[in-house]
């Protein structure tokens, strides 16, 4: 009777004591990770309190081979929820400051994460190929002694983030993904290409005038001429430099014409009218590159989007949009903000009472992630 009692209270619905426990694990958790990556914020005082992250070289296999990525860990022992986290397309290095910084953060607030880097985005293009790299790598990390697959997920910023929510839908991890995080993606390569390709966007309803970021610029044009020849690529690519797209489309394919159009200023209509003239493999990684057609194969039972309203590089309408394809799914959360100058936070300059009331939103729509990576 008395090891029935017990054992009723060991597999029995955890207490109310014990959740409390875990919503301030996890409030302070996020709490630590804010104040360390937002480099403005003070959190020296934290370090007694977080012991250092272990940082070490994690070998796993690519359809290139075998690569390193580098994984925080907490020093503390294990097992911990595990991350993969792909930073996208950004416009540093990556021996910039802030992210080892970043890598900090998510250790420091318990998280053992591997950061994912793409050759194909740091060449500030789009390859489908990534999408399954990043399931590899997170399957990978599921192995690793140190880590609780049961806590564990994936989370991305900018082109990242979408890359994350298509490999979460990969039948090799997609019931092995607790969580999904991301922060300013895109919903699909298709509406993305027809903001570009005409400089507006859609806002609350509205199209209005959109000064597209140079970075998006730059991987829109580099992804558009990836398929083609290497010598009509590369030509492209310098006239788009130069300014000088148009002056001369002679010896170009007829694909290379098509895509040189719609490297020229286009309204919305023309350009989605080009795209659709683009050949069926062409058109088919758009589609391919699109997160919003993989949502139903998404298994994770917490999805995060997040955005800042004035983001200059993916249109906050990307993950409006996201979050309609959602509607109706437990579990599926949205954030909006104004405080990034896209996912840098030293680039706007807030009143301390404004900075205060953002980064609360921000920390709000971090919060479950957190508190789904202690568990039940």
């Amino acid at each position: 009777m008395h090891h029935g009692f017990r054992a009723a209270l060991t597999t029995g619905p955890p207490s109310r004591l014990h959740r409390a426990r875990l919503t301030i694990t996890a409030m302070w958790r996020t709490i630590v990770f804010l104040l360390k990556v937002m480099p403005m914020l003070p959190s020296r005082a934290l370090n007694p309190l977080t012991p250092e992250p272990i940082v070490t070289k994690l070998r796993y296999p690519t359809s290139r081979g075998a690569v390193e990525g580098d994984l925080y860990r907490p020093a503390t022992p294990g097992p911990h929820p595990g991350m993969v986290m792909c930073l996208g397309v950004i416009p540093i290095d990556v021996d910039h400051p802030q992210i080892p910084r970043l890598g900090e953060a998510l250790a420091r607030s318990g998280f053992a994460a591997l950061l994912y880097w793409s050759p194909a985005m740091r060449d500030r293009r789009l390859a489908v190929d990534d999408i399954a790299e990043i399931a590899s790598a997170y399957a990978y990390l599921l192995e690793q002694p140190e880590i609780d697959p049961a806590r564990s997920g994936l989370f991305g910023t900018c082109v990242g983030g979408s890359f994350v929510l298509m490999a979460a839908a990969d039948q090799r991890i997609r019931d092995r993904v607790q969580f999904v995080g991301t922060f300013a993606p895109f919903s699909s390569m298709w509406t993305l290409a027809e903001d570009v390709a005409s400089a507006s966007r859609e806002l609350d309803g509205k199209r209005i005038p959109w000064e597209v970021d140079q970075l998006t610029r730059a991987v829109y044009v580099r992804t558009l001429t990836a398929a083609l020849p290497p010598d009509e690529a590369a030509r492209l690519r310098v006239d788009q430099a130069e300014n000088s797209i148009g002056t001369d489309d002679t010896h170009l394919s007829e694909t290379g014409k098509l895509v040189a159009s719609l490297l020229k200023p286009q309204t919305p209509a023309g350009a989605h009218s080009l795209l659709r003239l683009l050949p069926a493999s062409q058109q088919q990684q758009l589609t391919d590159m699109s997160p919003i057609t993989y949502l139903p194969d998404i298994r994770a039972s917490l999805v995060i989007i997040s955005h800042d309203r004035d983001d200059t590089v993916v249109p906050v309408g990307e993950s409006r949009r996201m979050m309609q394809a959602f509607e109706g799914r437990s579990g599926a959360r949205y954030t909006e903000f104004q405080m990034f100058q896209h996912a840098d936070p030293t680039k706007r300059s807030l009143a301390p009472l404004k900075l205060a009331k953002e980064l609360g939103k921000f920390a709000s729509g971090l919060y479950p992630m957190f508190r789904k990576s202690l568990g039940s």
